[in-house]
């Protein structure tokens, strides 16, 4: 039965109501952040040490990938068809940071590599039954002629909660433990679930009634958005770009540990978290420009060039032993983190990598936005997440076995054979990725800027200001 659907939202929402929708996505990013770039990999190299922790990693972070490809598309739907007093994204929304809290305190209290990997996957389950509601919610409130602003501030969002999560959850790690690091995590999500299912409101219709039948839910899931060309290609170009931005993240620390610091966890946390601080940071200041400057050029273009940067970023690390700055740019840094020289330069690579972050943070969304039909939010982003939170998984699961098979081996460029192996993996990546967006038609814009002939604003319960 299909039940009458509400008006796409066509009220103006105001700055201080972007900062509160954006708020989950500052805990999105801190989580998976903070426990893939530096909490597992520890955890990893506890338990099973360094000859085997790229299968490690790769079997422990494969189980997530099978979450993020089957349940957030069809949890995603479920929530486009729920109606309850409470809305139809709240009740999924506060389950799913529920079980987060959990699991996250059973993965603190893990003493071997097993209960790791199960109380990973539960995280897994429960955090993407929180993802693909919440992701849903936001087209929901924000009107099509904000999109471009509103990506911009989702991005920033997002940037903000992997900082946080790379520069403060690593201060923690550093200074605290593990316990402390993992705390801060349940204590990000808990505030932020709290702010949005109070602040954000949540009524609109759904598109249609709830599924009949399993084959009715499957088919639909991932049979609708496999018939939308542009967003096939979309989802092709932000899958291959995500994994070279993700296996960057999931590999700075091994990178580091490896080429670096071999059994100093401190030295390498710190190197670590310097070189994906210094992107995180660089991609916070050009978010913001990047996703005004997409109404006006397009999404398309920016999105080429942000692929381009990635790869740029890669090849400079596989050439991380030759001196390529100047001293007077390098020693001052390296004197800071008190550090070679070579390691302080590795870090800086980051410059280049927070370009491209920033341009594909800020524009991708709004991009998907373009082309997803409306009331469908849940479904769509949902769907979409198999090339989010399942890249780095992914690269993960393709890079692991390669990195310890050729670290083995002989070192390639004076590095341990493995990482311009899987390095070079992620340029080709980012490249193919940036080649694809070149696939999908950029749809006629009929307003230059977000402001523009748009009157005054109003909040989200559409009172004017």
């Amino acid at each position: 039965m299909t039940v009458a659907a509400a008006a796409v939202p066509q009220r103006r929402v105001t700055q201080l109501n972007f900062v509160v929708l954006s708020l989950y996505w500052v805990a999105i990013g801190y989580l998976w952040n903070s426990l893939t770039a530096l909490i597992l990999p520890e955890m990893i190299i506890q338990f099973v040490g360094r000859a085997n922790e790229g299968t490690a990693a790769s079997f422990l972070k494969s189980l997530g990938t099978l979450v993020a490809i089957i349940w957030q598309p069809i949890v995603g739907g479920i929530s486009d068809r729920t109606v309850t007093r409470w809305g139809r994204r709240r009740p999924f929304i506060v389950s799913g940071t529920v079980g987060d809290l959990l699991f996250l305190t059973g993965i603190a209290l893990s003493g071997s590599y097993w209960w790791v990997v199960l109380f990973y996957f539960l995280l897994q389950f429960a955090s993407n039954t929180a993802q693909a509601p919440y992701q849903g919610l936001l087209p929901d409130v924000v009107p099509e002629r904000q999109r471009g602003e509103a990506s911009g501030y989702y991005g920033v969002a997002n940037l903000v909660g992997i900082a946080s999560g790379t520069v403060g959850a690593g201060i923690l790690l550093v200074h605290f433990g593990r316990g402390a690091a993992i705390f801060s995590i349940a204590l990000v999500l808990l505030t932020t679930m709290l702010a949005t299912v109070l602040l954000v409101p949540d009524r609109v219709v759904p598109i249609e009634g709830q599924f009949r039948s399993l084959r009715e839910m499957l088919g639909k899931t991932f049979g609708i958005p496999l018939r939308n060309r542009p967003f096939v290609w979309l989802m092709v170009s932000r899958l291959l770009i995500f994994m070279g931005f993700g296996g960057l993240q999931n590999y700075a620390y091994f990178y580091f540990d490896n080429v670096f610091f071999r059994h100093n966890a401190r030295a390498t946390a710190i190197a670590a978290s310097t070189l994906l601080g210094i992107a995180i940071g660089v991609a916070a200041l050009v978010s913001w420009p990047a996703s005004r400057l997409s109404d006006r050029t397009g999404r398309r273009p920016l999105i080429f060039a942000a692929g381009l940067f990635g790869a740029v970023g890669s090849l400079v690390l596989v050439f991380s032993h030759f001196q390529w700055l100047p001293a007077s740019l390098v020693e001052p840094l390296a004197a800071t983190l008190k550090v070679p020289d070579l390691v302080a330069q590795a870090t800086l690579a980051g410059l280049v990598i927070g370009v491209g972050l920033g341009v594909f943070f800020s524009v991708d969304w709004a991009f998907i936005q373009d082309v997803i039909p409306p009331r469908a939010g849940g479904l769509y982003m949902g769907f979409s997440n198999i090339a989010t939170a399942g890249a780095g998984i992914m690269a993960v699961a393709v890079g692991g076995p390669l990195l310890d098979l050729f670290n083995r081996g002989t070192p390639i460029l004076g590095l341990p054979g493995g990482f311009p192996v899987v390095f070079g993996l992620f340029v080709a990546w980012f490249v193919v990725g940036s080649l694809s967006i070149l696939k999908v038609p950029e749809r006629t814009r009929p307003f230059a800027s977000s402001r523009s002939g748009q009157g005054r604003e109003e909040n989200l319960d559409g009172r004017r200001l």
